[in-house]
């Protein structure tokens, strides 16, 4: 194993430790321990993950089962900050996007009703999973499948392909999409198919489509993406959290001349993240 690899590893250890300290708390829990929090290991594993980074946040997500684990906590809103934390979102990031007055942001962790809508479907949109995971402390599983979120009127932009890429410059945080023409690039699927520009992180920006059919990813598609986005370097094919029957396809940017960075994310999804797969363009 080279250094490099080792340092990876050994950066890698830390977060699966703390979420590993915390599987183990809730196996060991009791509805009662939830309900009035008095277990010390669960509160100790509990505030260590609030305090992790979105690049450990990326490394718990790589394993699909220890990730659905942590977002079926029965804390709506630890779940909300899991959710906040992987996607490097701020305070005024959740405020810009919802549209709420300053000072108010924080309502959204506390507060024990749905916010008013849309916001529920603004904020599935930010964090990437079912309305009624970050909106409902008890969600029913069976309501997942279909995105309604998107189509909730106001809250994702309706667009074409080929216009995708001038959004990226115009994006402050993380915006949805309706795309109304995928046929451009993947003829499997059907028009519409949903979709995120995503550009909180530091080292990369990247627009991920939701398919319905695996993508057949030949030279004549690599040439399509590429023409609709210029500035990509690779694309990720990787799982939808709770959305088994739906396969994202992320195409990503390097940013900020932070390739180094970039290289150790796009290593931590092509190496570690279950059902992946890394394609260069």
């Amino acid at each position: 194993m080279t250094e490099n690899n080792k340092y990876r590893e050994s950066y890698r250890n830390t977060p699966l430790s703390i979420m590993e300290e915390y599987l183990n708390a809730i196996r060991n829990a009791t509805p009662k321990d939830y309900q009035q929090t008095n277990q010390k290991a669960l509160i100790k594993a509990k505030k260590a993950l609030k305090r992790l980074d979105y690049r450990d946040m990326l490394i718990l997500q790589s394993s699909e089962k220890n990730w659905l684990t942590l977002m079926n906590d029965p804390d709506m809103y630890l779940r909300r900050i899991f959710c906040k934390n992987l996607y490097n979102l701020s305070e005024s990031d959740l405020m810009d996007v919802l549209n709420i007055q300053s000072g108010t942001a924080n309502n959204l962790f506390n507060l024990t009703s749905m916010p008013v809508m849309p916001r529920p479907f603004q904020l599935a949109i930010l964090f990437n999973h079912p309305w009624q995971v970050v909106n409902k402390k008890n969600p029913d599983e069976f309501s997942y499948s279909a995105p309604t979120e998107y189509f909730f009127e106001g809250v994702a932009k309706r667009d074409h392909i080929k216009d995708l890429n001038n959004e990226r410059f115009i994006v402050k945080s993380i915006d949805g999409y309706v795309i109304t023409d995928p046929q451009e690039i993947f003829p499997l699927e059907s028009s519409p198919i949903t979709g995120r520009w995503v550009t909180t992180y530091r080292e990369v920006d990247y627009f991920e489509f939701h398919l319905r059919h695996e993508p057949v990813m030949d030279k004549a598609t690599q040439k399509k993406i590429l023409n609709a986005f210029p500035f990509a370097n690779d694309v990720i094919v990787t799982y939808t959290p709770f959305r088994p029957e739906i396969r994202s396809l992320w195409v990503m940017i390097p940013k900020n001349e932070r390739m180094d960075e970039y290289l150790g994310i796009l290593h931590e999804l092509a190496e570690y993240r279950d059902k992946t797969v890394h394609h260069k363009l």
